[in-house]
C-alpha cells in the first residue's frame, strides 16, 4: 500500500481501531492511545499491508490484543483489606459503617466461590502471583487457571450487580 493510499484508508482504520478497543473495555482516552498505536503499527509496516486479505481485519485483531494487554498491566485491587483500611482513615462514621457492611458482603461472597476459584482468586489478588505460578502450584494448564479466574470475578461482578 503506497502512502496515498494508505492516507485516503487512515481515518476509517483510525475509527475501527477505536470502536473495537472500547468494545473491549478501553476508556476514551485509552481507546485513543490505542488507535493512535494501531496506526503508528500500519504505518511502519504499510508496505507490506497488501499480504493481509483485510486492513480492517488487521486493525481489529491488533486493537483487540493491545487492549488486552492494557487490562492485563492495571493495578491489581487486593482482596485482604488493606487499600480499604487506607481509605477509611478520614472517613465519617457512616462510610465505616457502610465499608463495614460492603467488606462483610465481600467477604461472604469469595466464601461461596467453589474452593479452586476461591483459591486462585486470593492467589492471584492478595499474593499477585502470576497464573504461570499458580498453574504450578495447583497441578493444572495455566488456561484453566485463567479460565477459573475468569468465572470467580465474573461471579462476584453478577453478585455485585444483584446487589445493586
Amino acid at each position: 500500500m503506497n502512502e496515498s493510499a494508505f492516507e485516503q484508508q487512515s481515518r476509517r482504520l483510525w475509527l475501527k481501531a477505536y470502536d473495537t478497543s472500547r468494545n473491549y473495555g478501553a476508556d476514551g482516552m485509552e481507546a485513543e492511545d490505542i488507535a493512535q498505536e494501531v496506526m503508528l503499527r500500519l504505518w511502519q509496516m504499510r508496505n507490506d499491508l497488501g499480504r493481509f486479505r483485510s486492513p480492517e481485519a488487521l486493525v481489529v485483531v491488533v486493537s483487540k490484543r493491545l487492549t488486552l494487554n492494557l487490562h492485563r498491566q492495571k493495578q491489581l485491587l487486593p482482596l485482604d483489606g488493606s487499600a480499604l483500611q487506607v481509605a477509611m482513615a478520614g472517613s465519617t462514621p457512616q462510610q465505616l459503617m457502610e465499608e463495614k457492611e460492603n467488606e462483610e458482603w465481600l467477604d461472604h461472597r469469595l466464601r461461596q466461590l467453589p474452593s479452586r476459584q476461591y483459591a486462585i482468586l486470593w492467589m492471584r489478588q492478595v499474593e499477585r502471583r502470576s497464573c504461570d505460578e499458580i498453574a504450578r502450584l495447583l497441578g493444572i494448564g495455566e488456561t484453566s487457571v485463567r479460565t477459573l479466574l475468569s468465572r470467580a470475578r465474573h461471579q462476584l461482578r453478577e453478585d455485585l450487580k444483584e446487589r445493586r
